[in-house]
């Protein structure tokens, strides 16, 4: 097949340039409130159309005992935050809070995102530094380990990025 048109006939151009990727279900993890920017930024970039928001109210045991690491209130803030910044920017969204052991919220995230039937699950960057990362491990390469779908690491919020300061300031000289 020839990509040539004969004369006196119209071509019709395909813009590839205009559409982009889009997954129609999107799961967020997202751990704290101040992701909520940055979370529906990250759903317009992917062509989100529908989005879960995930909080997992991770707990802690104890002598045999669960302990809650936050209150029920905090993290239903987590999930409302993310939720009103996603319909805010005219996604779809609809949030969860889900319950999870310290140390398993990696197997949490992977199976309700099946259950849902997600095409693509975001979480966040490691907030171990490299070598802490080696040595315990990190929710969101175990994420991207386990999923059965494509995985998304976002990059740290600018507010979390700390630039490096120089070790000496020169005060009162001009270059």
């Amino acid at each position: 097949m020839s990509d040539r048109v004969p004369a006196g006939e119209n071509a019709t151009a395909m813009d590839t340039t205009s559409t982009k990727p889009g997954f129609s279900r999107v799961l967020m993890a997202v751990s704290d409130a101040r992701q909520a920017g940055q979370v529906a930024e990250m759903a317009r970039r992917v062509g989100a159309s529908e989005v879960r928001v995930l909080h997992l109210n991770l707990r802690e045991v104890m002598h045999g005992r669960r302990f809650p690491i936050e209150t029920d209130d905090e993290a239903a803030y987590v999930v409302e935050a993310a939720v009103f910044e996603l319909r805010m920017a005219g996604i779809g969204a609809s949030g969860v809070v889900g319950h999870a052991l310290l140390g398993k919220a990696a197997e949490a995230i992977v199976a309700d995102a099946t259950a849902w039937g997600a095409d693509l699950i975001v979480v966040g960057a490691p907030h171990r530094n490299e070598v802490a990362t080696r040595l315990f491990g990190s929710v969101s390469l175990s994420v991207l380990q386990r999923a059965q779908c494509p995985v998304l690491i976002a990059p740290p919020a600018a507010s979390e990025y700390k630039a490096p300061v120089p070790e000496e300031q020169y005060a009162g000289v001009r270059s």
